[in-house]
């Protein structure tokens, strides 16, 4: 389902290393491989060319750029070592900014959404969530296996992040101003991995994110999170 709507259907199943086929595999032992020099370059150049609604520099893309700066600040993506699942996450939708700019064979719909958000005007904002949500939620099927291995309280961390971005998205938040980047540096673990200690506040940050942002409708927004089944 995309941003329309408010369904509560139910999770979508991650894959496993033994369901994923060859062509799965490899695309994401590449998106781990970035470095984070490719994967600022790539996104870079993506939102350079194509900052949404004639917006200046890196326009609707800063908010991605930031969020991915501090992936890499706080030690999550490196050079060498991070965490294989936050590599894993960002790698993908990385690459499928990358092949948004090409036309590859069999585009997933994450990249055709991405090419959606290149060629739209006014409607730009709510387009590069619809291509971000599209691209984060097949990411997490796909790594479902890589948040597995990660500590507990990593993993209570990554699963409110997610449910706070679901509920950002819908909500239509802004992405071109540094809101997000500094919601990030302020309430976010600076070093990989969380501790058990940071928890409680980010769960707080969790249910004031639900309850201040809200559908049209004023309810709550329901099928969020790693499990949600929005977004394809």
């Amino acid at each position: 389902m995309t941003l329309n709507g408010e369904s509560s259907g139910a999770s979508k199943p991650t894959q496993t290393e033994s369901t994923r086929t060859n062509a799965e595999t490899a695309r994401l032992d590449a998106a781990i491989a970035l470095t984070p020099g490719e994967r600022r370059r790539i996104v870079e150049e993506f939102f350079s060319v194509h900052p949404g609604g004639g917006r200046e520099r890196f326009g609707l893309g800063q908010a991605v750029l930031d969020f991915q700066g501090w992936e890499i600040a706080s030690g999550r993506i490196a050079e060498d070592g991070g965490s294989a699942w936050w590599r894993g996450v960002n790698g993908l939708m990385v690459l499928d900014i990358a092949d948004a700019r090409g036309e590859p064979a069999n585009a997933t719909d994450a990249v055709k959404a991405w090419r959606a958000y290149a060629s739209i005007g006014e409607a730009a904002q709510r387009a590069l969530w619809e291509a971000h949500q599209r691209s984060l939620h097949a990411a997490l099927r796909v790594c479902g296996p890589l948040l597995e291995r990660e500590p507990a309280a990593e993993r209570a961390f990554a699963e409110i992040v997610i449910d706070i971005v679901d509920r950002t998205a819908l909500a239509g938040s802004a992405t071109d101003s540094s809101d997000l980047a500094q919601l990030a540096r302020r309430y976010y673990p600076a070093s990989h991995p969380a501790s058990q200690e940071t928890l409680a506040g980010l769960e707080l940050m969790r249910e004031r994110t639900a309850d201040r942002l809200r559908g049209s409708d004023g309810l709550v927004f329901a099928n969020v999170g790693i499990g949600s089944s929005r977004w394809g």
